[in-house]
């Protein structure tokens, strides 16, 4: 290769090239993304995003569902059997998704359906079972709710007296289902929600016997909201039966506070303004911290030999789980507007993340040490539309899949 400059010639030279020296990192800022998605434009929005054994990140929408090499960045499929689907999750070699009418288990190198199980079919004594988003799942086996709507005999009514019509009632469960066996474990009967009927619930805590959960409160309905007063309970399920144990309150906690639960038994719940601990069978009060003034806590995070806090104010923490003491609390530097932000934990357990509106912000675990900050700059084009979608943070291996709206980053992490 010949260089002319100076009016000097270029000397040959056999030398190999010098490898290029890693780019500085100034402080603060977030390593470099390892790939970068970008969900296409003329597709419909991502409605949900979840990684499948390391491998995928399996992203849903209202037109199909996709599946992008958690490798390179690269998409390998499509699927429109998978449209409006629900958090994808390992069910042994397979990839599981919960769609509106129907399971489906999908083949992870192509996304070719292996198995269907339409609920019409597989509930067939539930007549149009209307299946509610996933409250949880452990190892093989997901938790959801359903409902269906059957019709009541009226009594005979007395002599003289009009005959009164028949009534449609809404019967609601809470199912318990082997997705590598595909066989139904048990259902139990619960309460009925807010029309339409399918009351969504959320498992708060795992336990080695039984299962906590809390109803979302958009389904609660008038009738429970009233007779609640304000205040917010749990349920306690079987994890073998699914045979309701029972339903408790904690302190004055309200029905849409931030709650957690770890496998021993203890609560964490925002009380007011403060973070409170409680034993889950007993309601027993254990610790309190305080919050900041004129804030609320999020939901924490129980990482390890901490409870991680969140809360509107931006500030985020690390408590003692035995004594709760906080061994760190610092800000994310973000005005304090709309929510707490969402905590994400790195595999490792050595990095938080800390995802809201306007930014991800990554903290040591062990001591609270501002890392980096991440923000996307949106859509560059003059004429693209807004992003109003808040950050989200999924933890997979030595990485970190930070996604807002269409576009998805792998930042590495220790």
């Amino acid at each position: 290769v010949a260089v002319i400059g100076g009016g000097e010639s270029a000397v040959a030279t056999d030398a190999k090239p010098a490898p290029p020296k890693p780019r500085r990192t100034l402080p603060g800022q977030p390593p470099e993304p390892r790939w970068i998605y970008a969900h296409p434009s003329s597709e419909s929005a991502p409605l949900t995003a979840a990684l499948w054994q390391d491998r995928l990140l399996v992203v849903t929408s209202e037109s199909q569902a996709s599946a992008v090499d958690l490798r390179t960045g690269k998409r390998v499929w499509q699927r429109a059997d998978a449209a409006d689907g629900q958090a994808a999750l390992a069910a042994g070699d397979l990839c599981f998704v919960a769609g509106p009418t129907e399971f489906l288990w999908l083949a992870p190198k192509d996304g070719a359906v292996v198995h269907r199980l339409r609920y019409a079919d597989g509930f067939t004594d539930l007549p149009g079972l209307q299946v509610g988003r996933l409250a949880g799942h452990s190892g093989t086996v997901v938790w959801f709710t359903g409902s269906h709507t059957v019709t009541v005999k009226a009594p005979k009514p007395k002599k003289g007296k009009k005959q009164e019509p028949d009534k449609k009632v809404v019967q609601a469960h809470l199912f318990a289902y082997d997705i590598v066996r595909r066989a139904e474990l048990w259902r139990t009967p619960v309460p009925a929600g807010r029309a339409p009927g399918t009351p969504l619930y959320r498992v708060v805590a795992e336990r080695p016997a039984d299962i906590l959960v809390r109803q979302e409160p958009s389904t609660l309905t008038p009738a429970d909201v009233k007779a609640a007063k304000g205040k917010g309970s749990l349920r306690c399920f079987d994890r073998e039966t699914g045979k309701l144990r029972w339903t408790k309150q904690y302190g004055t906690a309200g029905p849409n506070v931030g709650i957690a639960g770890d496998e021993s038994g203890i609560l964490y719940a925002s009380v007011g303004a403060d973070l409170q601990s409680f034993e889950a069978d007993t309601t027993k009060p254990l610790w309190r911290v305080t919050g900041t003034e004129g804030s609320y806590f999020g939901t924490p995070l129980v990482a390890g030999p901490f409870v991680h806090t969140t809360e509107r104010s931006q500030q985020i923490g690390a408590v003692e789980r035995e004594t709760g003491r906080f061994v760190w609390r610092r800000s994310t530097e973000v005005p304090a507007a709309g929510g707490a932000p969402a905590l994400t934990v790195s595999t490792t357990g050595e990095t938080l993340f800390a995802a809201d509106a306007a930014q991800v912000t990554a903290f040591s675990a062990a001591d609270g040490e501002r890392l980096w900050k991440f923000q996307d700059i949106g859509l560059a084009d003059p004429k693209g539309e807004t992003v109003s979608a808040p950050y989200r943070a999924l933890a997979s291996g030595t990485n970190v899949i930070v996604q807002r709206a269409r576009s998805f980053y792998a930042f590495p992490v220790a």
